[in-house]
């Protein structure tokens, strides 16, 4: 199979270092200020990161996009500095925890619900009244899922929705640390000691969490502005789905996104607890073809505009055809999303994107040159493009060198990203 293409630009020469950009003064404390703490997520960018782009690229009132919003720090901070926040994302558990973490609710309100939860949790059924799905039966006991469920039960009584989306989002939280699933592991994998020595206690974690985002939610209330208060839903436009999805009048000045790393994992899989027991709360849940960077990604072979893109999937191909196609499409897919972008952005409008290179079967995969390389022939014209470290990032620091997975640290496994760019690009 042969897949290369002319070459189509120049190499990037222009790398910036600036150690500013690195933020490794911060301390992951640093990180989780206001309501970025409400729930983990794998992968996301540090919010000053977003911040800092947001204020050096944009004025009041423009409109800032993020195409992969994720955990949502891209809109929290964009709606913080008084920019119109619009987003997608075709994960629903997303959609769940950037709604919950840019909805300021009434302290009374919220204070109301947890004790109406306190009072409907004292008396637990004695007997199991619901078998275990067999999804979650790898990761809970019947006693844990039992106390799991009959929590989730009053959570969907909660009303209004919004009120719901805030204990929802809690209870997404904790599902990890109450099951099975290594901690120290973003892909999905059981330790199976993990309550050998201590109690299961996920009734205390969750009203833990509930008690750290109560305090959080006020101090949301105390920092946006009263003109993004009283008229949220003009500021913060976020929905389910991918850029087709969003209103056709939409004009942005800035998008600032971290796209999906090509086979790093499955990003279904990452949330399969919270799609599994939340099933109920969300209008669709996306299979893993749907979801770009994904091993079972189907794309159509269209013509790419990248050499280097090309080169890549071809030395690929000598070592495994499957991943020489996962690659390839994951290139396709990231130039239809840059063509989309550029209809999206107003002239003289820019989009940063902030992506890291690796290697897999001993072949280098230089996104920001496929990425620069497409974005040259889609119209856009190179800002800058800066290279930072990554002191915080909940992203495995290794992958396994045959299959191109992140991975725990082990000597026979090579090095991920330690390094990431920031590539700024105009609309002229």
């Amino acid at each position: 199979m042969s897949i290369t293409r002319p070459r189509l630009a120049e190499p990037v020469t222009k790398v910036n270092t600036e150690n500013s950009w690195s933020f490794d003064n911060l301390t992951q404390k640093d990180t989780n200020y206001l309501t970025h703490c409400y729930h983990r997520y794998p992968a996301k960018f540090i919010p000053q990161l977003a911040r800092r782009l947001i204020l050096e690229n944009s004025l009041d009132g423009d409109i800032i996009c993020d195409p992969f919003y994720g955990s949502g720090s891209t809109i929290l901070e964009s709606i913080l500095q008084n920019r119109i926040a619009l987003g997608t994302d075709i994960n629903p558990v997303a959609h769940m925890i950037t709604m919950a973490k840019t909805t300021p609710l009434d302290p009374s309100k919220v204070s109301k619900t947890k004790l109406f939860l306190h009072s409907q949790l004292k008396n637990l059924p004695a007997k199991s009244e619901y078998d275990i799905p067999k999804e979650l039966s790898k990761w809970f006991d019947q006693e844990t899922y039992d106390v799991l469920n009959h929590l989730l039960l009053q959570i969907k009584l909660i009303k209004p929705r919004k009120l719901q989306l805030f204990f929802l989002c809690a209870f997404s939280h904790i599902l990890k640390t109450s099951s099975y699933w290594n901690n120290g592991s973003v892909k999905p994998h059981k330790d199976k000691t993990k309550f050998l020595n201590r109690i299961n206690d996920p009734i205390t974690r969750y009203f833990n969490q509930l008690k750290k985002m109560e305090i959080r939610n006020e101090q949301l209330i105390n920092t946006l502005s009263p003109k993004i208060l009283n008229n949220l839903d003009y500021y913060r436009r976020v929905y389910v789905g991918d850029l087709q999805d969003l209103p056709k009048d939409e004009e942005c000045s800035l998008i600032v996104t971290s796209p999906p790393y090509v086979i790093s994992y499955e990003y279904r899989d990452i949330h399969s607890l919270s799609l599994s027991f939340l099933q109920d709360f969300f209008k669709d849940i996306p299979s893993k073809q749907n979801f770009i960077g994904s091993s079972h990604r189907k794309t159509d072979d269209n013509n790419l505009y990248s050499y280097t893109g090309g080169m890549i999937a071809d030395s690929l191909h000598n070592h495994s055809k499957a991943l020489s196609k996962t690659v390839y499409s994951y290139f396709i897919d990231m130039q239809n999303f840059f063509h989309k972008s550029y209809d999206l952005l107003k002239t003289n409008g820019k989009m940063a994107v902030v992506i890291g290179n690796t290697a897999l079967r001993g072949v280098d995969i230089s996104n920001t040159q496929v990425f620069d390389e497409i974005l040259a022939t889609v119209g856009f014209t190179e800002h800058k493009i800066i290279k930072r470290k990554i002191p915080f990032k909940c992203l495995p620091t290794t992958r396994d060198p045959k299959t191109g997975r992140f991975v725990s640290s082990d000597t026979n496994h090579n090095k991920s990203y330690s390094h990431e760019y920031i590539m700024i690009y105009s609309k002229n």
